[in-house]
């Protein structure tokens, strides 16, 4: 059994169409008209396949396929459609595309699965919509770790809270209703565009993830006094040279800390920006990457931030301060994200069987995959991203064959999980 590209081709330009930005990359956030059109598509291929169509509180749409085995746990798999704003027509589409692809060959072939299977088609991925850390709702909302401030606080672009967006595209956020018992999963698995260069620069089909990289982000903000070029070096209160003096102590803390941690301050705002004056006020924003879950417990990241600021702040006469950007009810920086090693090495074996190239690649952003780790088996997989790997933007591409592929790994990787024994 294989997918067929002309499908999903045909899936991935229907969708692009349901954008409110047309000629300028694909923008369809969440609970938007465009998110329900494309929704409506997806209900419109699920009711061909003759799939049991639910919708949950926070516009979550399952198409399952029931197994010879009752009351089992189902193997779960599919991705995200919503998109950053301007951005492009494959981040999170090839792999809920992919994974409607895998329930057409299935019910084609009248595969007969002793597990159910789930498709899983979410809406509310990107945290650009509502600000950082409020992405990955729908998995968040499923695992019960969503809260009800996050619902009433956050605002999208158009001034709304999630809850109040969600209310207006006709969903009534239901905390209770929207958890599931992780033990109803028995596998979560997620096809994805790499969005980077790796898979693209080696020349391999299929990128293979043993884990996502934790991540930390906070604001840091330094309080001088502006003042003319020709002030006296003694009399100044230069708030860039306390925020360089910071950013080189910073950088000698996270590489002391060995291999398990990066970190980085890689943006920064001067206020003036000017060469006639002494900067006044510089804001600069942190992001670590943990890489074992022992370097989160062992280190207290925000303690030590505060400790080199405050001796920052006292070498120059300046005034400090630190703002966690955290994902609410989760730790800052979070651990990494690990997959299933039985099920990546799997994955290995069905790529030879198909012969595919494959590589283990653990980069990448976060992903629903992400959240799913702390509660269920989870794998993931990578197809190329051109173009350098761009993403989030309407150079963003990945070749329909490409996909084809991945969608093929997943087929029978599904296959493999929905049969007993």
């Amino acid at each position: 059994m294989e997918t067929k590209v002309n499908r999903i081709q045909n899936d991935i330009e229907t969708l692009a169409k349901f954008t409110s930005t047309p000629g300028n990359g694909v923008t369809r956030s969440s609970y938007t008209k465009e998110d329900r059109l494309s929704k409506d598509y997806f209900i419109g291929e699920m009711k061909k396949l003759n799939l049991v169509i639910h919708e949950d509180s926070f516009g979550t749409l399952f198409g399952r396929r029931e197994g010879s085995l009752k009351d089992a746990p189902a193997v779960m798999f599919g991705s995200h459609y919503d998109s950053v704003v301007n951005g492009g027509a494959f981040d999170g589409v090839a792999g809920t595309v992919a994974a409607l692809e895998v329930m057409r060959v299935l019910s084609e072939n009248d595969f007969a699965n002793d597990y159910p299977l789930e498709l899983i088609v979410m809406n509310a991925e990107e945290g650009e919509t509502f600000g950082p850390s409020t992405g990955v709702t729908n998995s968040r909302a499923m695992m019960g770790t969503m809260t009800q401030y996050e619902l009433d606080t956050v605002k999208n672009r158009f001034g709304q809270t999630k809850a109040e967006a969600m209310r207006e595209y006709g969903l009534e956020p239901d905390l209770e209703e929207a958890a599931r018992d992780p033990k109803t999963i028995k596998n979560f698995i997620e096809m994805h565009i790499e969005q980077g260069p790796v898979l693209d620069r080696e020349n391999m089909e299929i990128g293979l993830i043993q884990y996502l990289a934790g991540i930390g982000r906070y604001t840091i903000r330094f309080y001088g006094s502006t003042a003319d070029s020709t002030a006296p070096m003694s009399s100044r209160k230069d708030a860039l040279v306390a925020a360089a003096n910071f950013i080189a102590q910073f950088d000698e803390r996270i590489k002391e800390l060995g291999p398990d941690v990066t970190g980085m301050v890689g943006k920064l705002d001067i206020t003036p920006n000017s060469n006639q004056f002494v900067p006044e006020y510089v804001e600069g924003k942190i992001e670590i990457r943990t890489f074992s879950k022992e370097i989160v417990e062992k280190i207290d990241f925000k303690e030590m931030i505060e400790s080199l600021l405050e001796k920052a702040g006292e070498a120059f006469g300046i005034r400090t301060e630190l703002d966690e950007i955290r994902r609410i009810n989760y730790p800052n920086p979070t651990g990494p994200s690990i997959m299933n090693g039985e099920n990546v090495e799997k994955m290995q074996l069905i790529c030879e069987k198909l012969g595919y190239s494959y590589v283990l690649i653990n980069n990448g952003t976060g992903h629903d995959s992400m959240i799913m780790t702390d509660f269920v088996d989870t794998n993931m997989l990578y197809v190329p991203s051109r173009n350098g790997g761009v993403s989030h933007c309407p150079e963003e591409w990945t070749d329909y064959e490409s996909i084809k592929k991945g969608a093929d790994v997943l087929l029978h990787l599904v296959m493999e999980l929905s049969k007993e024994g």
